[in-house]
């Protein structure tokens, strides 16, 4: 019996919707609509970046105390984050849904072929699910930390910590309602901010890790085609190569389309993204020096994670676009027609025009970024530590 890789990979996918169903969010939906959980989500969201900002005024201009700020900027990034990327997956659904549609329609087609295919799509589904047990195993493990700190301290040194580093105006959190409402209020941000974050990011990495598996599929055509070309000129089906050849253009398109949907889709995101944890880690590190923060080690972990696996990602890419202008250097193109090779030509001329995914187009969002940006952390790190003492 055959596997049904769609039906894995629908499985997967459908782990991550549960959240966005969570988060009043299922943008896969065709006949989705913004309900009454979606704004009591954004009403939250602007609510803590909003008390955030209260409590960054309060700490500096009124108890002059510089280490609430660094505090509050830890976190600030995170529901930054979610808040941009819920609301690019508003404004874009239908490239939501379109990215969606092609990955399933390509399991659909290509899980009915031989086996070379059915290898190619096998590990596509385990590089996905190996990506959201990473990202689900950083989530479960840090929102358990920030939220069990307070519980922990409480327990173990009776002293009273908060979960986040912001509050409510005119609420007085030295009394024991004050606190609760207080800390209910961080439990709710936790949990929906860092669930939240997980399904943009899930779905980011699950659309982008399909990008290597469009490159596998047009290497698995390339490599059909040069069967046929090598054949004896006798025995050479000159129209079933004209056939093959077409059918590499067509999914060569396809494949440039796919690769900008998804760049345009998340190139504010992944900016955002790694603005933020730049502050945030930061900040972080700072946080650590000064220890003012319990749950700042497991943060910091969390924020490195998701650093490098979008940068990770963004090498990924940029490989897979790099392999799509060799395959075509590699095929028989001598033993094609002329007409036929200027169509090679078109496709190696747009290969090497595509660009990669970047960070806001400052740089590429790359494994060789990540390192320099891993520099700079230190340095502005140490600069912030210095200044403080």
């Amino acid at each position: 019996m055959t596997t049904k890789y769609s039906h894995d990979f629908a499985k997967l996918f459908n782990f991550t919707r549960n959240f966005s169903r969570m988060c009043g969010a299922d943008l896969i939906r065709e006949d989705y609509k913004m309900t009454a959980l979606t704004w009591f989500i954004i009403a939250i969201v602007n609510g803590a970046i909003a008390f955030t900002f209260y409590t960054m005024y309060v700490g500096v201009a009124v108890n002059h105390d510089w280490t609430e700020l660094l505090k509050c900027l830890c976190m600030f990034g995170t529901g930054v984050q979610g808040y941009a990327k819920l609301v690019n997956g508003l404004l874009r659904p239908e490239m939501v849904r379109f990215i969606y549609r092609t990955i399933t329609g390509m399991y659909s087609v290509y899980e009915l072929k031989t086996a070379n295919y059915h290898k190619l799509l096998k590990q596509s589904v385990s590089l996905v699910r190996k990506l959201i047990i990473i990202l689900l195993s950083s989530v479960i493990l840090v929102c358990l930390a920030i939220i069990g700190t307070p519980v922990i301290y409480k327990i173990i040194f009776n002293e009273r910590i908060f979960i986040m580093p912001f509050f409510f105006p005119y609420i007085d959190y030295n009394t024991d309602f004050g606190y609760y409402l207080t800390s209910v209020f961080h439990v709710i941000c936790v949990i929906f901010g860092i669930f939240g974050n997980f399904v943009s990011d899930s779905w980011c990495f699950a659309f982008a890790a399909h990008i290597p598996l469009m490159k596998n599929i047009l290497q698995a055509k390339f490599n059909e085609l040069d069967e046929l070309l090598q054949e004896n000129d006798e025995s050479k089906d000159l129209k079933q190569v004209a056939e093959k050849l077409f059918e590499i253009f067509k999914w060569h398109q396809k494949y440039q389309e796919f690769c900008n949907t998804v760049k345009e889709l998340f190139f504010w995101v992944i900016f955002v993204q790694v603005a933020t944890e730049f502050v945030s880690i930061v900040c972080t590190i700072v946080c650590i020096f000064l220890s003012i923060w319990p749950a700042a080690p497991v943060y910091l972990v969390y924020s490195f994670v998701l650093f490098y696996l979008h940068c990770a990602l963004g090498n990924l890419v940029e490989i897979s676009n790099d392999d799509v202008i060799l395959m075509i250097y590699d095929c028989c193109w001598y033993n094609l027609s002329v007409p036929e090779q200027k169509m090679l030509l078109i496709m190696l001329r747009e290969s090497q025009q595509a660009d990669g995914m970047s960070i806001g187009g400052i740089a590429p969002l790359s494994m060789s970024t990540a390192l320099q940006l891993t520099k700079t952390f230190y340095t502005f790190s140490m600069m912030l530590r210095q200044f403080l003492n």
